[in-house]
């Protein structure tokens, strides 16, 4: 008996390069996911790993034409860290990473940056980010990164990808931002942010965030519950510190009315007022 044999339709072409644009698509996805997972592993790692060995803090005061608030610029341990590592550095000590919203702004930025280890290789990073094929904003705000502060020939990264500020300069700031890759692996080596308080827990009165302080030397919390651990006095109301408020913390804050004076500037706005006028009067013990 003779056998017939069945063949098979050819596949179609377009079948082909649809089997072909399919397993492309999977093995970049895959590959995609892979680095993604690979680099937030390291972003991870590496953030745990920074230690504040430095830092430098200043007040932007009213009196200068400022916004009364803090700035301080941080320096790390290591050869380098990423702008995300920056940022959530930031964050764990109630701060951001600072912007420039004026020239004035910015000149204030630079100098802070007149610090050891502000300029080992590249210079702080600042709050200013680019997603790719979009636009340059202040995270902390959304608003667009003024043109003030780009020197000639930049931005000049690709559009493609992903890129962060920092202050430009050489061994120093020179009154400009540019614009990189915000991991080291890709671009440039930084070990140094610029951060910015709008509020900050300070139970010892110094005028210094007490979670940066903690950063910085991590056995002034024991106990490890984010507060100084030799606070004499953890009520922000009681200015004077005897365990009381009356009326001799009311006339210290009312002495200090407008001011940014430390101890009186009880919710760290950067200037005694209402707010603080009333952080006073909830607390009142009396005599």
């Amino acid at each position: 008996m003779l056998r017939t044999m069945s063949l098979r339709a050819p596949i179609p072409a377009f079948a082909i390069t649809n089997m072909i644009a399919s397993t492309i698509s999977k093995t970049i996805a895959s590959t995609v996911a892979s680095i993604a997972a690979s680099t937030l592993a390291s972003t991870i790692a590496t953030a745990d790993a920074a230690t504040v060995v430095d830092f430098s803090v200043r007040r932007w005061t009213i009196s200068a034409g400022g916004d009364g608030g803090l700035r301080a610029l941080v320096v790390i341990e290591g050869p380098s860290w990423s702008w995300h590592d920056a940022s959530a550095l930031a964050n764990a000590v109630g701060a951001t990473l600072a912007r420039a919203d004026s020239q004035s702004e910015l000149s204030f930025l630079e100098a802070l940056c007149d610090h050891p280890g502000a300029f080992d290789c590249a210079g702080p990073w600042l709050d200013g980010f680019r997603q790719p094929q979009s636009t340059w904003i202040w995270t902390t705000n959304a608003m667009p990164v003024p043109n003030f502060g780009w020197p000639p020939l930049r931005p000049a990264q690709s559009m493609v990808f992903p890129s962060a500020l920092l202050m430009s300069g050489i061994d120093g700031p020179d009154g400009r931002w540019i614009d990189v890759f915000p991991d080291p692996d890709a671009g440039v080596a930084t070990r140094s942010a610029l951060l910015r308080w709008t509020n900050f827990e300070d139970c010892d009165g110094d005028d210094l965030p007490d979670l940066l302080e903690i950063a910085r030397t991590p056995t002034l919390d024991a106990d490890h519950n984010g507060r100084l651990d030799d606070c004499t006095h953890p009520n922000p109301a009681d200015i004077n510190g005897d365990g009381r408020v009356n009326a001799l913390d009311l006339s210290l804050l009312l002495n200090a009315w407008g001011t940014a004076d430390a101890k009186a500037d009880i919710d760290r706005n950067g200037t005694v007022n209402a707010l603080d006028l009333s952080v006073i009067l909830s607390a009142w013990t009396g005599t």
